[in-house]
């Protein structure tokens, strides 16, 4: 390997090296002024214009660069062996084979002895069958709706090729027609943000998830796969992923495309199907489409472009957009070298790097549909060419590679263009089109906008060539001390492509150009541009941190292992209050809107006559039983951390580890069962009969109406106690809230409030405020002490704001006259401070554990007021600990319908709720389990069952009061879930 000559040690190499001096003698004004050089240093191919004469070079320059490329860099062998199938990248043994994918049907390309044209229109043809009908609509979602939006994940090629089509096509008249009413979005970025961007506004029964992932391991990819998994699943249910996901990849359990060969591996691992994605929607590529260049498996040309952008745009118009990479690919095979668009634009960069030492290349389209080209082209160049050895594993002693960045013009000139003038010398690709995709013409203006935009397009490659020098300055009488700051110094080289138009067409061909330019870099360099090992040490250096920061976080382990730098850093980013929950991810949930809800009227006051038995048994809480308590969370915090940590490995790791990882998991599993058995109350009626209690039992008199309140226009929304049980606050939809004497049923006060419509009211712990909520969002607080107004009205003392949905209930923490908790709409709960009208928490919302719908009810612990219970739309109640505002604790479920009301037992370990599948429910806080179903049908057998919109327990918790929607009351024994009294007063 030692042996293999570099191509700098050839003679025209050394010719070239020779030649730069003569050129650093020549300003590009004077080479300029030789109009024979520039009508040679110009070229058209089908309609695309190459302007090369604001290059450095002369003419016997570029036969000097041809020189190198024929004869020392044998390009045209190098060439012809890429299109033979030859096993061109050498460190990972195989073809490149790009151009495949774009070839047309009847074309002969093979690779290993085997044409694979036709393994490329089988999946091609698969891909048209599919988008066509998925945009028909015969191919619809879970829920039986038409998928209108795509959310394609991937990363690097996979994200930035496509991306760029996608932006280019947008506004493409004929492609922008076809697109209509449709959405495509990419997500790459495993930071949560991009996530919620990438499904902002979106719904899961209309979006179709295309997962790109040639192993179905990349770590960044997978992870933002399994959160749109969970999002779709969470909405819609498991099932559901099949119809709402797809995969491009090699990773299938059987091979289901007949013609396409893969590995054995890759064949057994089959990780698409285990993800939950049918193999019969997952297409494929090939090892063929290898590395991280145009032509890897996340090129734009294959499935991994082709399917998001026909589901987009419809097949027609990408295969036009292929057709106009295959026409580049051919000129590429076949055209002269002198008249050969990559094949000069490829030596002019080697040029400009190697030998003329300009490390950078600017991007400049102008044209903001091609606002992506720069991005995508910087990592397929950089990528590919980013390389400081040779094929042969021998250091190069010259630079190569180019640092790209770009910005569509006219923006780049305000931007980084001032750099490029009088700063540092960056060769630049000037890329204009004749034909603007959206022309617009205003009467009265000299020029047509797209007009405009192309005067700077002219102008700027004459500005960076010939600059301006202090004499013409003086002569245009600028002031001597302004003329260094004013003089330019020209001679920056640039070249000019101009296209006929920007449609499929065309944006295939410029691709294409600018990837085979990458491609002869690479083989005149004598670099191997078809791999990418730079991109894998940090990979294994993060999966160090990522297992440091497990144990940090789970286990308080201290940092280690690490230098002082990175131990520093991570010391800071780990100390508390800065992230204290590896749980904190993007939302997951679908938020659908819901019309807001009527809670029930008010109950009247019910008095007891003393008669009544109203004791409910105790048992005992032994201290082991709190131990075991303490254990069960301990545990289930264990075993979800672990979970959550299995699903970050990266599939290798969690391959080495799978056996011990199962064996753990199953004991954890079985110690958290062990832990719940022992604390569960299985059968609450079964336990009061065996302790010899006797039913609790009613007469009609048992249970009589002591006052009726009255006063509102309006239905009663909510009411609430103070403290000592001597005054009631209600609100109504009249837009008051009334304070009453409860011993004398008469009015204290009647605020009038700033919504009409109020939804909830809750007496301060001092009894001196209220606080009162609805449909405007807000929840206001009123002191009771303050002044009238001049209409005798109470002013509003504080409002708090910043709920996106109606305020649904409000509940002031014991003791703590100065802190809310609120539930709303908007499907989140949030704890304030009432003096500042700050939000200290908010549970639910950014997180996967929160509500996926509106929440209707909440209710504080009485025995601990860190503890509250929030009821939703979405059919379940949540526990929430207000020092931990991540996550749920835990989630119930049971209900078939709205759950309404919450309410806390009075022992604060348990807790009732009630719903629009008209039963109330019992259930333990601390295991999970139902205890208890009170439902009408049991009672009565009544099929019609009325919605429960409030309940309350009994001072012992041996009664529950319930409230229905048809006015009536129910009294129910807790312990045998049996109704005493039926009440019919509304």
């Amino acid at each position: 390997m030692a042996s293999a000559a570099l191509i700098c040690d050839s003679e025209p190499w050394k010719d070239l090296k020779e030649h730069v001096n003569a050129i650093e003698k020549t300003h590009l004004r004077d080479l300029m002024n030789d109009v024979e050089r520039c009508q040679s240093l110009m070229i058209e191919i089908d309609g695309i214009h190459l302007d090369y004469s604001r290059q450095r070079v002369r003419l016997d320059t570029m036969e000097k660069l041809l020189k190198l490329a024929e004869v020392a860099a044998q390009l045209k062998q190098k060439i012809g062996r890429m299109y033979n199938g030859d096993h061109i990248n050498s460190t990972e043994n195989r073809s490149v084979l790009h151009i495949a994918l774009r070839a047309p049907r009847d074309k002969v390309i093979c690779s290993d002895g085997k044409n694979v044209v036709p393994d490329v229109w089988y999946v091609l043809d698969k891909i048209k069958e599919f988008s066509e009908r998925v945009r028909s609509g015969s191919w619809v979602g879970a829920t039986g709706k038409a998928l209108k939006d795509v959310v394609a994940i991937g990363i690097g090629g996979s994200f930035l090729g496509p991306l760029f089509v996608h932006t280019a096509l947008q506004t493409d008249p004929e492609a922008a027609d076809c697109a209509r009413g449709r959405q495509l979005r990419f997500l790459a970025n495993v930071d949560p943000v991009d996530v919620a961007r990438s499904i902002s506004g979106l719904n899961p029964e209309t979006t179709l998830v295309v997962v790109v992932s040639k192993t179905f391991t990349t770590a960044e990819t997978m992870l933002n796969a399994r959160t749109m998994r969970e999002w779709i699943s969470s909405a819609l249910g498991t099932q559901a992923v099949a119809k709402h996901m797809v995969a491009v990849s090699t990773n299938l359990m059987c091979c289901s495309f007949p013609v396409v060969e893969m590995r054995a591996e890759e064949q057994s691992n089959g990780l698409v199907e285990k993800f939950g994605i049918d193999p019969a929607n997952t297409f494929a590529f090939w090892d063929w489409v290898g590395g991280r260049y145009s032509g890897d498996p996340n090129a734009v040309c294959s499935a991994v472009g082709v399917l998001p952008l026909s589901l987009q745009y419809g097949f027609p118009i990408v295969e036009k957009f292929l057709n106009g990479a295959s026409n580049i690919d051919n000129h590429f095979y076949s055209g002269s070298f002198e008249r050969n668009l990559p094949v000069l634009l490829g030596l002019l960069s080697v040029w400009n790097v190697t030998f003329l030492g300009y490390p950078a290349r600017a991007i400049l389209p102008y044209s903001q549909a091609l606002e992506k080209f720069a991005p995508h082209i910087q990592q397929v160049s950089m990528e590919s060419n980013g390389k400081g050895v040779s094929i042969d594993g021998i250091p190069l002693p010259f630079e190569t590679g180019e640092i790209d960045f770009g910005e569509p013009g006219t923006n780049g000139q305000h931007s980084f263009y001032q750099l490029i003038h009088q700063g540092r010398v960056v060769p630049c690709d000037f890329i204009g089109s004749i034909k603007s995709q959206q022309p617009i013409y205003l009467k009265g203006e000299v020029v047509s906008n797209h007009d405009e935009l192309m005067s700077n397009f002219f102008a700027q490659p004459d500005a960076l060539a010939y600059g301006k020098s202090p004499e013409q300055l003086l002569e245009d009488n600028v002031p001597d001390h302004l003329v260094p700051h004013k003089t330019f110094s020209g001679n920056r080289p640039s070249l000019s492509l101009l296209l006929p138009s920007l449609d499929a067409y065309n944006i295939g061909k410029l691709l294409a150009i600018y990837e085979h330019r990458i491609a002869v870099e690479g083989f005149i360099w004598g670099i191997n541009s078809f791999d990418q090992w730079g991109v894998e040490l940090g990979k294994v250096l993060a999966s160090q941190v990522r297992k440091q920061l497990h144990l940090s976080r789970t286990k308080r382990e201290p940092v280690q292992g690490f230098n002082f730098s990175a131990t520093t850093l991570l010391t800071r980013y780990l100390e508390p209050g800065r992230d204290p929950t590896p749980f904190a991810i993007a939302p997951l949930k679908y938020r659908p809107h819901r019309p807001s809800r009527t809670a029930a009227a008010a109950l009247p006051l019910w008095g007891r006559r003393a008669r009544v038995p109203d004791r409910a048994p105790r048992r005992a809480v032994s201290a082991e039983s709190r131990q075991i308590s303490s254990h069960l969370l301990e545990f289930q915090e264990e075993f979800l951390i672990f979970g959550y940590w299995v699903w970050l490995m990266s599939f290798s790791e969690l391959k080495d580890r799978h056996v011990a990882a199962t064996a753990m998991v199953n004991t954890l599993r079985d110690r958290l069962n062990q832990k719940r058995q022992q604390l569960l109350d299985t059968d609450v009626a079964g336990y009061a009969k065996s302790q010899g209690r006797t039913a609790v039992n009613f007469s009609s008199t048992d249970l009589v109406c002591c006052r009726t309140l009255q006063g509102h226009t309006g239905k009663v929304y909510s009411l609430d106690w103070t403290p000592e049980k001597n005054r009631i606050v209600s609100a109504s939809q009249d837009g008051r809230l009334i304070i009453w004497n409860a011993l004398t049923s008469q009015k204290t006060h009647a605020i009038k409030l700033p919504c009409a419509w109020v939804m909830t009211c809750s007496f301060a712990p001092n009894g001196y405020s209220v606080a009162c909520g609805g449909l405007d969002s807000e929840c206001s607080i009123f002191n009771l002490n303050s002044q009238v107004d001049r209409d005798g009205n109470l002013p509003v003392s504080r409002v708090l704001t910043g709920h996106k949905g109606y305020v649904s209930s409000c509940e002031f923490v014991r003791d703590q006259d100065t802190r809310l908790i609120t539930g709303s709409g908007d499907q989140t709960c949030v704890l304030w401070d009432v003096t500042t009208g700050q939000r200290i928490s908010v549970f639910g919302g950014e997180f996967p554990s929160g509500h996926t719908s509106d929440v209707l009810s909440i209710s504080i612990n009485s025995s601990n007021s860190n503890m509250f219970v929030s009821g939703s739309c979405d059919a379940t109640a949540r526990l929430w600990d207000t020092r931990i505002a991540s996550r749920a604790i835990r989630t119930y479920h049971g209900h078939h319908g709205d759950v309404n009301t919450v309410k806390f037992f009075p022992d604060g370990q348990r807790f009732g709720t009630g719903s629009d599948d008209g039963t109330c429910r019992l259930f333990d806080m601390r295991t999970g389990h139902q205890l208890q179903v009170y439902s009408q049908q049991q009672a009565n057998n009544d099929q019609d069952v009325p919605i429960v919109t409030s309940i309350a327990f009994s001072i012992s918790g041996r009664l529950l009061f319930a409230g229905y929607s048809n006015g009536d009351c129910y009294v129910w024994d807790t312990l045998l879930a049996e109704v005493r009294i039926i009440q019919l007063v509304h």
